[in-house]
């Protein structure tokens, strides 16, 4: 069902993630960003009535970008607004602030401070920490009912290239981890939850379709996972290797392959650390499992709506917290992105 969107404030401009009405990839401004994305295609993963991209903002002032509270997403299980679409947000409405070309995220450090609302609207206030001739840095905090919820340091960078290279692992084994299958032979979790639909009481349905709308793809990389119905799974390594993409393609912005890969980033990572004492998510055994901080360093280019392997490994947990480290690499050339 299509819900009537509604026009945007006079004089505001709006951000669009996707397409444009006439099928080209844009993220320049326009005043009719709504009526021009609600053309776009139904995707699957929009769990509300709406057309646009879980990254969309709307430019409020200078520096201050709107998340309209229709597009937050909650993930199965949880209460508040998954810290991966905040975070990809930020560091989007981060990049809209660089105004040099070709200039992308290198680094991002952000802190989750509050618990996000998916009832209301989050402002991202970006501010110019630097402008240098080789880095930009910017801060950004969300603000939710006029508190701050979420911070971020980002940097940013012309990308050019250097005779000191090189990529190693902690093993001392240079480039992607081996023997990994290809993700066409791999089983995916659209798999398994389409086999849980046949097995699963009938309280646990909705939940099982909320996962299947999620707008991410994944596939087992290193076999298949154990049964999510068994009340006793058995314990397994801290280390998890996925397969994963953005669903639907994405406009290639500046930027914007980053803020989706913040995105896809933060879920699979927490779920590393339960592996060893035999707990699925969601599971009665957790009170909240949530994001405190979380940095990322982009080394490369990658396509995030392309696969990208993530490689995660989780050394400690203990204090109620968790420790986790994860790459993600290019299947084509191995490159660690």
């Amino acid at each position: 069902k299509q819900a009537r969107p509604t026009r945007p404030a006079a004089g505001r401009k709006s951000f669009c993630a996707r397409t444009c009405m006439r099928g080209k990839a844009c993220l320049r401004p326009h005043r009719r960003v709504v009526w021009l994305a609600v053309r776009t295609r139904f995707t699957r993963h929009q769990l509300r009535p709406t057309r646009r991209s879980h990254l969309d903002l709307d430019e409020v002032d200078s520096g201050l970008y709107r998340a309209s509270s229709k597009l937050l997403w909650v993930p199965p299980g949880g209460k508040s607004v998954f810290g991966g679409q905040v975070m990809g947000q930020a560091l989007h409405a981060a990049q809209l602030t660089v105004h040099r070309d070709s200039w992308l995220p290198i680094s991002l450090h952000s802190y989750f401070l509050k618990r996000g609302s998916p009832n209301s609207d989050i402002i991202y206030q970006c501010r110019e920490t630097s402008n240098l001739r080789s880095f930009d840095s910017r801060s950004v905090d969300a603000i939710q009912n006029g508190q701050i919820i979420f911070k971020m340091q980002a940097q940013f960078a012309r990308p050019e290239e250097s005779q000191l290279r090189h990529v190693e692992r902690a093993d001392g084994v240079t480039g992607m981890p081996r023997g990994v299958v290809a993700p066409d032979e791999c089983l995916g979790m659209d798999d398994l939850l389409g086999d849980l639909m046949a097995r699963a009481p009938a309280a646990l349905l909705p939940l099982i379709e909320e996962l299947r709308a999620s707008p991410i793809e994944v596939r087992y990389a290193v076999g298949a996972p154990h049964d999510p119905l068994d009340p006793d799974p058995p314990s397994m390594p801290s280390r998890q290797l996925l397969w994963v993409r953005i669903r639907e393609p994405i406009t290639k912005a500046p930027g914007l392959d980053a803020a989706c890969a913040a995105y896809i980033s933060d879920q699979p990572l927490l779920l590393t650390a339960l592996r060893p004492h035999r707990i699925s998510f969601p599971s009665p055994k957790l009170g909240a499992l949530a994001t405190l901080d979380h940095s990322m360093w982009f080394h490369g280019p990658f396509d995030a709506d392309d696969w990208l392997l993530y490689d995660m490994h989780a050394p400690f947990a203990g204090s109620g917290r968790a420790l986790c480290f994860g790459h993600l690499y290019r299947p084509d050339t191995g490159q660690l992105v």
